[in-house]
């Protein structure tokens, strides 16, 4: 063999090793991205519509939804496809436009900071916005590189039979979107995930810390204290701890009536209790009042009790309250730590003895599920659901779907191999 044929094999070697590293690293980031931005859809949506406050764009919750769902579907199935090696070219150039966004929006978030970060990977994994930037400055050098030689380098899956793949990445991905955005998302990457505790343990200090929360409105960044927060018009931006040597900086509900901390007297740590979360008063539905008064009625009727808590100020409580006809107290809370708390235009939170034992959108809650509560002294139960283990199955079944077209396609080239060779003879 010649010296020139020797090393064009070991140059397509490496070339193949190169390739198929970086499909993997590089569709393997797009894979986790576009999953995580699903499993939490609202999270995202709520990202999306942080970008807009910042730019001064009015636009509507519904396109906002849309663009997130497009996103992680885009970036979830196009990732996979790099992955396997399936659409070689047309993959790769979609996840370069896509880059051409991205990069320029990273770069114009890191020299600006409007963000706090830009949620590429959700609550998942939070980087900075300098670390982002880089980020996306090496992912678009890699698909300038595939683009260039993917092609080159067959995939897993053989053209005729891709489309399964693709078909099968798409509905697995768009299912955990709307069971996220309907229900509640199936892994809860926040502050208060099912079982944990709702108010954090007491911390020994000499000296009482407070949360600070930074708001910014037409380009000016304002501090407020819990019982002084803004309207609807400002954005939310981070929040700080002032005193507290021993503060734990991780969010904290607290819960205000008339200016007051009364979070320690409302949240019930030693019984059964349904929280109302209600993040967001313009969206607020009052077509959930039959479900949260037949919750309320349910909950006493065991000796629990229910409330509300909602982002308002003291007139909106009183005209929600009148609207709603609560017989139920509703109290204040802060617009984020809600959204942390639960997901969803309004949402329920059960607790026993302060631990979360479910949360799900009332949006969710069937009314023939409400029918069974007088019924049954557990029927609280019926409306929990394993969110984890659900995933665990929808995840398996794509991926025996995958395995089984590989195996049909593998075990039909060989048969036509086979039938090829007999008759050559």
């Amino acid at each position: 063999m010649k010296f020139s044929e020797v090393l064009s094999s070991v140059n397509r070697r490496y070339l193949t090793w190169i390739v198929w590293g970086l499909r993997i690293v590089i569709g393997g980031l797009f894979v986790v991205s576009g999953l995580v931005k699903g499993i939490d859809i609202w999270g995202f949506v709520y990202k999306i519509e942080e970008y807009f406050a910042v730019w001064q764009w009015s636009v509507p919750h519904s396109l906002c939804v849309m663009a997130a769902l497009s996103v992680a579907i885009a970036e979830f199935v196009l990732g996979a496809m790099v992955v396997v090696g399936c659409y070689r070219r047309v993959s790769v150039w979609l996840l370069i436009v896509m880059m051409c966004v991205m990069l320029p929006l990273t770069l114009y978030i890191f020299i600006s900071d409007p963000v706090a970060d830009c949620g590429c990977f959700g609550d998942f994994w939070i980087i900075s916005n300098g670390a982002t930037f880089a980020k996306n400055l090496l992912i678009s050098g890699a698909l300038v590189y595939l683009a260039v030689y993917n092609r080159k380098v067959k995939g897993v899956y053989r053209p005729y039979i891709q489309w399964i793949p693709a078909v099968g990445c798409f509905v697995y991905l768009l299912a955990v979107a709307l069971f996220g955005y309907l229900v509640q998302p199936m892994i809860d990457f926040r502050s208060f995930p099912v079982g944990s505790f709702i108010l954090p343990a007491e911390v020994e200090s000499d000296d009482d810390g407070r949360f600070e929360f930074v708001y910014e409105k037409n380009g000016v960044r304002q501090t407020f204290d819990i019982d002084n927060l803004p309207d609807s018009t400002w954005t939310f931006i981070d929040r700080t701890i002032v005193g507290g040597s021993d503060v734990d900086d991780a969010t904290e509900l607290v819960v205000t009536e008339g200016g007051n901390n009364v979070t320690d007297e409302v949240i019930d740590t030693d019984g059964d209790q349904i929280i109302i979360v209600l993040p967001d008063y313009d969206r607020a539905n009052v077509s959930y009042t039959y479900a949260v008064n037949e919750l309320q009625r349910y909950i006493e009727k065991r000796g629990g009790s229910l409330i509300e808590l909602a982002a308002m100020d003291s007139g909106d409580i009183e005209q929600w309250r009148d609207l709603s006809m609560a017989t139920y107290p509703i109290y204040q809370a802060e617009s984020t730590v809600l959204k942390e708390l639960a997901r969803g235009v309004m949402a329920a939170v059960y607790i026993q003895n302060g631990r979360i034992v479910w949360k799900r959108s009332l949006s969710s809650i069937e009314l023939e599920a409400l029918s069974h509560l007088d019924n049954d002294d557990n029927a609280l139960d019926l409306l929990a659901f394993d969110s984890g283990n659900m995933l665990k199955i929808w995840s398996l079944i794509l991926a025996v779907l995958l395995m089984s077209v590989l195996l049909v396609d593998k075990c039909s080239a060989k048969v036509k191999c086979v039938v090829k060779s007999k008759k050559n003879k």
